[in-house]
């Protein structure tokens, strides 16, 4: 159902000559159908699931067939005890045989139940990570859509800029042209618009990146990037240090997986354990055979052969190599733990770290939204003054200037936040929604 939403989608999406707009739910459900490192862990995933049986464990047996039938063709001389000869030329001979053997392990000092279990395991964390790639990938993809959505947002910016400029242009050439203004100062106003629109030209390259490198994580390859983001700028209240402290170590699912290595570790300690005690197998074969031939003392032959045992090892000394792999896997699960205990406290220190910069970015929001108002009413008073001779175009400039630069503030310090926010949600294990 899934796959046929994102094909009904795509296929409205790149429509030629259509401007859609992409959402950031729509975007989720295209690169979790569409990515390929989802699709990449998936099949992982799959393998691991695929080695988790009873059989690759060790607790079945093995079973081998056999089959050969041949031909010959014999030229015989031979001497009986009687001292009469006898010879045989072009003599066929004809050999069947077939049979069946079984080999089964019954005790291997436990190493099957250990390896049952570590493959379960294996598969769990198969399933870790996935998730981690997952979450990974959402994460990249809504950094990505709120990157690009800064940088249109600038563009709307720039693109208004660009309208104030010719506003400041139009004004400038009536009074040029009625002599109230010297043509220096409505070149100045031409020379100021050409600036202003280069930087909405470079603007639009920065976006037209964003949107293709989007399009990338989504997993669609279009040569058009013809589409708007369609997005409400929001931030959740309920985010608190604690509550992001107490998750992560549940949440996180990298945290999960080297979790589960440290148990497999230890697996590998009881594996390499289950070789210093002795291993019994019961085997058994049926064999048949058939043979013909005129020149032997048989001219048909037939067997039916039935074996049958019990088998025993027990390897008493190797030059202290179990030994050795013993203390290596007891020293890999202790390093598990370290590595375990690492990311850990690297991941609550970004957590720590993050958290501030999410604070100060939402103080900082609110502080240049304010002082944005007054940028706006500055502006609206200079050009008032400008219009009416009562200031000139350098003062009108800078006011012009005072305002974009605010605006430029009051976005960053928006979209930092938000961008600190999606990386709080990643850490503590929450990208993917529920």
């Amino acid at each position: 159902m899934r796959q046929l939403l994102t094909v009904a989608f795509l296929s409205s999406f790149f429509m030629l000559n259509a401007q859609e707009q992409l959402t950031l739910e729509n975007a989720i459900s295209i690169t979790l159908e569409n990515n390929y490192g989802i699709k990449i862990a998936r099949n992982e995933l799959e393998v691991a699931e695929n080695n988790t049986t009873l059989g690759n464990a060790g607790f079945l047996p093995q079973i081998n067939t056999s089959f050969n039938r041949s031909y010959g063709i014999q030229d015989i001389e031979q001497v009986r005890n009687s001292g009469e000869s006898e010879e045989i030329s072009g003599a066929n001979t004809n050999n069947l045989g077939y049979g069946v053997q079984l080999d089964w392990t019954i005790f291997d000092g436990l190493r099957m139940f250990v390896a049952r279990d570590q493959l379960e395991e294996l598969n769990l964390q198969g399933m870790d990570n996935l998730q981690t790639r997952t979450e990974l990938t959402i994460f990249q993809l809504r950094s990505n859509y709120f990157q690009t959505a800064a940088e249109e947002e600038r563009l709307k910016l720039l693109e208004s800029n660009v309208t104030l400029s010719e506003e400041r242009l139009n004004i400038a050439k009536d009074k040029y042209e009625l002599g109230k203004a010297s043509k220096l100062e409505y070149l100045q106003a031409q020379v100021d618009l050409n600036s202003d629109k280069s930087a909405l030209l470079q603007q639009s390259e920065l976006l037209a990146q964003g949107k293709f490198n989007l399009l990338e994580i989504m997993g669609v390859d279009s040569d058009s990037a013809n589409f708007n983001l369609k997005y409400q700028l929001s931030f959740q209240t309920d985010i608190t240090l604690t509550s992001l402290l107490i998750v992560v170590e549940n949440e996180n699912p990298e945290l999960s997986a080297l979790k589960r290595q440290q148990l497999i570790n230890h697996q590998n300690e009881k594996i390499v354990q289950s070789e210093m005690l002795p291993q019994i197998g019961v085997f058994g074969s049926f064999n048949h055979s058939r043979s013909e031939s005129p020149g032997n003392f048989f001219v048909e032959r037939t067997t039916d052969n039935v074996t049958y045992g019990l088998s025993a090892s027990w390897r008493v000394f190797d030059g202290f190599n179990l030994q050795r792999r013993k203390q290596n896997a007891k020293i890999e699960s202790e390093s598990a733990q370290l590595r375990y205990e690492q990311r850990l406290l690297e991941i609550k220190t970004d957590i720590k770290n993050l958290f501030i910069n999410y604070q100060n970015n939402l103080n900082l929001l609110q502080l240049e939204t304010e002082n944005l108002e007054v940028a706006k009413e500055n502006n609206e008073i200079a050009k008032d003054r400008y219009e009416i001779g009562l200031s000139n175009s350098v003062e009108l400039r800078e006011a012009q200037i005072n305002l974009i630069n605010a605006e430029l503030r009051a976005q960053n310090a928006a979209f930092a936040a938000k961008q600190a926010e999606l990386e709080l949600l990643f850490l503590a294990g929450r990208s993917v929604p529920d």
